[in-house]
């Protein structure tokens, strides 16, 4: 019986496989993903196919499932050769999974302590992983194995920006240039440290080397050309936190006298903008037009350098005329604070930038709140004391996440799509900060060059959210006059 058993599997097996490898030939990657996770499934050990599975992910343009089929890949069948351990570290930390990525390194480097890229590679992953000190003291030791190999110089400036030596970072960024001149990783890393400090000319002219969205067929790249009485298109690019945090850029190119400034952004969007007055369609349905820009290119080709266009500020709202701001009398009731906890699970700086449970626990733990729930596609957690929690439904179109911000007297969110729609809404926001914040946020303060009613909170060390709570709760009472903080 055994034996008929084992055949049965293994034709079994045998069909997944192949269903698999057919669906991958007709480019129908997510189908692909499904045979093979069911052939990794029924042998769990077998590291090539937990490879097969995150590789047809990665096709499908899924980073989340690709995270977890390496996750599984590392907890089930952990390879012992070293060029496969490697292989898997590094998918691991290109998906933002640097736990587990660190721990692929550290095997590496114990079975080759003199290979300066894998020394390198682990520096990264413990940066990613919220421990920059230790990267740094790996990057050391690396740089005197190969003190001219580009990327581990790269990293030596990557691990000074995490510790918030801005000096540092810049230093090696110019001697990775002297090395490998204009590389693309190096100009975006520029402009990062650059940006940080604020927008400036130098910083927008070296964000310009990221990776850009492809022109629509037909249309012309715009670098700053007459726009009067013709027609630009504005090709949306990254996430919906920068579609929120850039559009409006678009005022200023309205203002040059275009006789149309088209808006490209996901369909989740597109009421909220046409609402806000916007000339918009859903991501793959811009028009023809004579001109296109990126969306983040907006600053630079604006030539806007210092100008953060806050004084445009609301400028997405429920309604065209609308003021934004909120509708709510603080007075009127007991204060409604919505909170989010987590952004996009396919965001690559997850592990650092989302809210941790008992500092969630410890954030709510203030009375005569009323909690708004807006973390969508998650139940709140079982209240503690008298926290009065509510969830409403959040359909996932951000103009019915835009109503329910206008009913907040206050949003705590860390760095997410919600937390620069309030802000571009003018609704008073905390943002909860790690600590070495998206570039937008900058280094020090609790104010935002962005978004007027901001406040930031930031942690005071690496992935110290209890003291970044600690300034949320005072930064509550500043906001809404609430004065018994708790612990």
């Amino acid at each position: 019986m055994a034996s008929s058993v084992n055949e049965a599997a293994m034709v079994q097996l045998s069909a997944w496989l192949a269903e698999g490898h057919e669906a991958l030939e007709a480019q129908r990657y997510a189908e692909a993903a499904e045979a093979f996770g069911q052939a990794t499934a029924a042998l769990p050990g077998e590291w090539a196919l937990h490879q097969m599975t995150a590789n047809a992910w990665r096709l499908a343009g899924d980073v989340v499932r690709e995270r977890a089929a390496l996750r599984a890949a590392f907890e089930l069948a952990r390879p012992t050769e070293i060029d496969a351990l490697y292989a898997l570290g590094t998918a691991l930390l290109e998906t933002g999974a640097p736990t587990q990525a660190r721990a692929c390194f550290e095997g590496v480097v114990a079975r080759r302590p003199r290979d300066a890229a894998a020394l390198s590679a682990l520096a990264s992953a413990r940066r990613a992983d919220g421990d920059p000190e230790g990267a740094w003291s790996l990057v050391q030791r690396a740089l005197t194995i190969a003190p001219q190999m580009p990327a581990l110089v790269l990293t030596a400036a990557q691990v000074r920006h995490a510790l918030g030596d801005h000096a540092g970072a810049r230093s090696w960024l110019m001697q990775a240039e002297q090395i490998r001149p204009g590389h693309p990783l190096q100009q975006t890393q520029l402009a990062f440290s650059l940006l940080m400090g604020g927008p400036c000319s130098a910083g927008w002219t070296a964000f310009e080397s990221r990776g850009r969205p492809d022109t629509p067929q037909g249309a012309r790249d715009w670098h700053g050309e007459s726009l009067v009485g013709e027609s630009i298109a504005v090709v949306m690019e990254q996430g919906l936190g920068d579609l929120f945090h850039f559009v409006r850029y678009v005022r200023r190119l309205e203002a040059r006298g275009a006789a149309r400034v088209v808006v490209e952004c996901p369909p989740s969007a597109v009421s909220l903008l046409a609402a806000s007055g916007f000339d918009v369609v859903p991501r793959g349905q811009l028009p023809p037009t004579v001109w296109s820009v990126p969306l983040l290119s907006l600053p630079h080709r604006l030539e806007s350098n210092t100008d953060t266009a806050s004084d445009l500020v609301p400028y997405l709202c429920l309604h065209e005329s609308g003021t934004g701001g909120g509708t709510r009398a603080q007075s009127a009731a007991t204060p409604r604070v919505g909170i989010v906890w987590k952004g996009n699970p396919a965001f690559l700086s997850t592990a650092l930038r989302d809210l941790e449970m008992p500092a969630l626990h410890a954030l709510m733990d203030l009375p005569g709140i009323e909690w708004v729930w807006l973390q969508l596609g998650e139940d709140p957690p079982e209240p503690r004391h008298d926290v009065v929690v509510h969830a409403p439904h959040l359909s996932g179109d951000w103009y019915d996440t835009a109503r329910t911000l206008d009913t907040l007297d206050l949003l705590i969110a860390v760095d997410t799509a919600t937390a620069h729609l309030a802000g571009a809404m003018g609704i008073p926001t905390i943002v909860l900060l790690p600590f070495t914040p998206d570039w937008r946020w900058g280094w020090h303060g609790d104010r935002c060059v962005w978004y007027p009613r901001v406040r930031l909170a930031r942690q005071p060390s690496s992935r110290d959210w209890r003291g970044a709570v600690r300034v949320a709760h005072t930064l509550v009472g500043e906001i809404i006059g609430f004065r018994e903080v708790g612990a």
